[in-house]
């Protein structure tokens, strides 16, 4: 798809103001190469030539406004469409399921929506510019019409050769380069993403720092490699443009004089309008590839688009039905839970299951077992992170449906062990401050950062205190259910005694219902239920 017709679809009503605009100033400056033609054919010492001068002020007005307003207009224009899409798919992100989005890769969406999205920008007003340039070769085509009907064959035929080789031929060659580039350049992301969560680790380990540094090398030598090639085909492109241009000169001033009538003085104006529009037709030539960019990027965003509109349930929603928050439960039950990870071709690698859990309101659980057993899996599938491949879950004996998903996943305060640290304190109309003064002392935190406005000051916390924040955001949201996920596991002595039996009894004695995943065997004591889980499953 390309730019005009990405322009169709996402605007409501179709500017066509800087089109009209720029095809304006392109007559105008067609008629300023007429003025000046004219003007040097009167040229005489002593003579001012008043008349075309003040024709060439006026044309040279009309060309300067309309085609300054058509760029700004455009610049304009495609700034709001991209703020339209970046907020449509990015609401329509945050409506996708966590599994769906970690299937698709964090990599490849923060691409699309920054990459794709920059480049298509970029090209609007290059294209925008190139199509002024279009349309000035053209009207100097129609000029040199009335020069010579011969020498305005010569270039309609020409034009229309290099325009039918370049979009039919060398579009297709560069699309190929431009997918293998665009995949490889998600590979070297991927990589870079690597070396900066993956800092610690490469840093005390040389031997495993420089193997994975080789292969980023590797990495950067094969994406630079498709590149240079794409480079190389467009330095070709322009090339081929500068031997059809020296080449249709060598026509003119040859061949023409050789097969027709055509005068000196003929020769003379069609060589010198060909010099006028060479750097306009450059333009449009050189804009090309970018056009081809800009149409990729198009379908690559579109695809993305259509990618999480296929994973999202498209029934009716809590409100449109009428439903109202809920703000309290009984009991939950997770009755023939199962859910397996799976890997591309959907082969199942790990899964958990069947689940049979009873939850009641006000309990305090204790979910255990080692590492890899299913607990994060088992956490996520009952905060509805996850939906099960099969079996339900029941919320006060009501089976959960799609619209009742939404606000029974708002019954949830979740800190997993990947949590992340918002700088703001979002969906807290009010934060009570006397009560995030005292949580932050209590974390000991009061000294390290504050909240002002709804933000946190500093959260460049070690991880321990990151985790001590999280919970105060956590407390601050007051949700009826708790989930945490080995949240004790960065703390010292202090603060995990501190967490087991003052916090957790503290949620407990509020009327909080608390699911944690811990191995500290020796808080066991506080919990009311200890759940252990092996290979997916509840263990005896």
């Amino acid at each position: 798809m390309d730019l005009i017709q990405f322009y169709k679809n996402e605007s409501e009503e179709p500017d066509f103001i800087p089109a009209v605009l720029v095809v304006t100033a392109s007559i105008a400056q067609g008629l300023l190469l007429a003025v000046i033609i004219q003007a040097s054919s009167l040229v005489a010492p002593g003579n001012l030539n008043f008349q075309y001068l003040l024709k060439y002020i006026f044309l040279f007005f009309i060309f300067m406004y309309g085609k300054t307003y058509a760029l700004k207009k455009t610049s304009e224009i495609i700034s709001d469409l991209m703020e339209k899409v970046k907020l449509r798919i990015s609401d329509k992100i945050r409506k996708s399921s966590l599994l769906d989005i970690e299937r698709m890769g964090n990599e490849r969406i923060y691409s699309q929506l920054t990459n794709d999205t920059g480049q298509i920008t970029e090209s609007a007003l290059m294209i925008m510019n190139s199509f002024q340039s279009c349309i000035m070769v053209c009207i100097c085509a129609i000029y040199i019409l009335f020069i010579s009907q011969l020498a305005f064959l010569i270039s309609v035929v020409s034009f229309v050769f290099v325009f039918v080789l370049y979009i039919f031929v060398f579009r297709k060659s560069y699309d190929e380069e431009l997918d293998k580039t665009f995949q490889k350049d998600l590979s070297t992301m991927e990589m870079l993403n690597q070396i900066l969560y993956g800092f610690k680790e490469l840093k005390i380990n040389q031997a495993m720092s420089d193997e994975h540094f080789q292969h980023y090398q590797e990495v950067l030598k094969e994406t630079r490699e498709l590149k240079t090639k794409t480079g190389y085909k467009y330095v070709t492109h322009i090339m081929f443009s500068q031997v059809f241009y020296y080449t249709f000169f060598a026509i003119i001033l040859f061949v023409l004089p050789a097969v027709s009538s055509a005068t000196a003085n003929d020769v003379i104006k069609v060589i010198a309008t060909g010099m006028f529009v060479m750097s306009p037709f450059n333009m449009f030539v050189g804009t090309i590839p970018l056009y081809i960019k800009s149409s990729k990027a198009i379908d690559n965003i579109y695809r993305l688009e259509k990618e999480l509109d296929s994973h999202i349930k498209t029934g009716p929603t809590a409100t449109e039905l009428g439903l109202k928050k809920i703000t309290s439960f009984k009991t939950i039950e997770l009755k023939d839970l199962n859910f397996s990870h799976r890997d591309t071709n959907g082969t199942a690698l790990f899964t958990v299951g069947p689940i049979h859990l009873t939850i009641h309101s006000g309990e305090l659980i204790f979910i255990a077992g080692g590492n890899g057993s299913g607990k994060t899996t088992l956490m996520k599938l009952l905060c509805g992170l996850y939906e099960p491949d099969s079996g339900t879950i029941f919320l006060d004996q009501n089976s959960l449906e799609d619209a009742t998903y939404p606000l029974y996943c708002d019954l949830f305060s979740v800190i997993m062990s990947d949590f992340y640290l918002f700088d703001r304190l979002y969906g807290i109309e009010k934060p009570d401050q006397p009560l995030i003064k005292m949580l932050l002392k209590k974390m000991k935190l009061n000294h390290k950062t504050d909240v002002v406005d709804s933000c946190f000051t500093n959260i460049h916390l070690s991880t321990g205190q990151r985790k001590r924040l999280a919970l105060v955001t956590a407390i601050l949201q007051d949700k009826p259910i708790y989930i945490f996920d080995e949240w004790a596991a960065d703390q010292d002595m202090e603060f995990r005694t501190f967490y087991y039996e003052t916090l957790l009894k503290e949620l407990k004695n509020a009327g909080k219902t608390v699911i944690a995943v811990s191995h500290d065997d020796r808080y066991y004591h506080v919990a009311d239920r200890i759940i252990k889980m092996d290979y997916g499953q509840f263990v005896s």
